[in-house]
């Protein structure tokens, strides 16, 4: 098989080279030429950190008397060749072109893209930057330890038993009591499932404009559905808990159908923009895969109640143990947190923040009391971030895998603040109600006030 190669117009590619040349005795000018140059391979992917590859220049000019060099957009994720390029002749059958070569190294998990300029501007804030047709795209891989293919194996296998645990546990009659009052849970399904896939996504392309990977990683999170550490809080913080369980219940099972709509719909724009194929069949494979022992469990629950109730005591520690090996997970891989910028914060912060907020205000519209609201406000603002990292790692290949995951883990850490701060807030305010309560009357004490003495006219 031949590689790819760029080309001019169009089926080539056109360099659009700004040379900056110093002449003797006059002073430097700025010189535009346009050459027809091809590039083998036309991009380099999955470059694994320290190895490095050769990229050949093809060109129908020998560029004689110009100084050209190769720069990277990003020098931190691939190093490049310092020295210009020599372009000679090639002979054989490239006998009428010229031709030179550098190496390209990879040095950090990312992207970047390799073009052409002259080498007095390659230092320069103003040196022309490359567009996608006048450039070699780049993606760099870390090497495989086993490690990840250990940790994503234990996942699988822990979310397994813990959707057979949620099918055994699950409270039926609860379930079919609660959704006969279907207000609430519409307002908890609208806000998860039409709400938060399009906030995320907005969020994300607003805050990651360059950034698919972090894209992606935003949008799985707000496209999954409620976890089971939104029943704790909701149990904590006083709201309707058999709510919150009916509501997590019917999100989990229609997350099977909503999150494939979602992610082949919105998230095919992400895939687009980033050259990434949609991987439906990997999607389809991991909704079904999570579906089957959802309803193993309950079948367990109707039919084989005494396995159901021996099953449900057994499974309750892989619940336990899943998110800190997620964290373990991520720790395990420090040089993530690179990519723990300020932006990758302010998302982390916003889409759970906007999700309490968008479940409390719209509960509120259509007069729930306080305890739904507490309810539906949680399970909104509360995603189930093993499921997101689930599909992440399964259906992206490296880089784009390992980078979107990040999203999923700063969000689940963000999750916990502002009902952290609301729960500080309640407990805080609790504690005072008491002291002031004990300083005041007690109903069972008397006390004598004295009265003026009158005085006669």
């Amino acid at each position: 098989m031949q590689p790819n190669m760029t080309k001019m117009t169009a089926s080539t590619l056109t360099l659009l080279l700004i040379v900056v040349s110093g002449i003797a005795g006059t002073p430097a000018s700025t010189v535009t030429f346009i050459e027809q140059i091809e590039f083998e391979p036309d991009s380099v992917r999955q470059l694994v950190i320290s190895l490095n590859e050769t990229v050949v220049v093809w060109s129908n000019e020998s560029f004689t008397g110009l100084s050209i060099c190769v720069a990277s957009t990003d020098s931190e994720v691939a190093i490049v060749t310092s020295e210009p390029l020599i372009f000679e002749p090639s002979g054989g059958e490239h006998h009428s072109k010229f031709r030179s070569s550098f190496e390209v190294t990879g040095n950090f998990l990312g992207y970047t893209r390799l073009y052409l300029l002259d080498c007095s501007s390659r230092n320069e804030s103003s040196a022309a930057k490359p567009d996608k047709e006048s450039s070699v795209f780049v993606s760099v891989i870390r090497e495989d330890s086993g490690m990840d293919n250990y940790i994503l194996g234990t996942i699988t296998v822990l979310m397994f038993f813990m959707y057979i645990n949620f099918g055994c546990a699950l409270n039926l009659p609860v379930v079919k009591k609660t959704l006969k009052r279907p207000i609430g849970i519409t307002i908890g399904l609208v806000s998860q499932f039409i709400f938060m896939p399009l906030m995320s996504f907005g969020l994300a392309r607003l805050l990651f404009p360059d950034q698919p990977a972090l894209q992606l990683g935003l949008f799985f999170i707000g496209s999954s559905p409620g976890g089971a550490a939104s029943n704790i809080w909701t149990l904590v913080l006083e709201g309707n808990l058999d709510l919150s369980v009916t509501m997590t219940a019917v999100s989990t099972f229609v997350s099977f159908v909503t999150i494939p709509i979602w992610v082949f719909s919105l998230g095919g724009v992400i895939f687009e923009e980033a050259n990434i194929g949609v991987p439906y069949v990997k999607i389809a494979v991991i909704a079904i895969t999570l579906f089957v022992p959802l309803v193993i469990g309950v079948l367990f629950q109707i039919f084989l109640p005494k396995v159901s109730n021996f099953l449900g005591k057994i499974l309750k520690p892989f619940a336990v143990i899943m998110l800190p090996i997620i964290i373990f997970g991520t720790f395990t891989n420090l040089y993530l947190f690179k990519f723990l910028t300020w932006q990758l914060g302010v998302a982390a912060i916003l889409d759970p923040l906007l999700g309490y907020l968008f479940g409390a205000i719209v509960s509120k519209l259509f007069g729930l009391d306080t305890r739904d609201t507490i309810a539906i406000s949680i399970e909104t603002g509360i995603q189930n971030t093993a499921i997101a990292v689930l599909l992440l790692k399964f259906a992206l290949e490296t880089p784009e895998s390992d980078i979107a995951a990040i999203c999923p883990v700063a969000v689940f850490l963000m999750t916990q603040i502002p009902l952290s701060i609301l729960l500080i807030f309640i407990k805080i305010r609790e504690c005072r109600g008491r002291k002031d309560a004990e300083k005041g009357i007690r109903p069972d004490e008397y006390v004598e006030i004295p009265l003026k003495r009158q005085i006669s006219t």
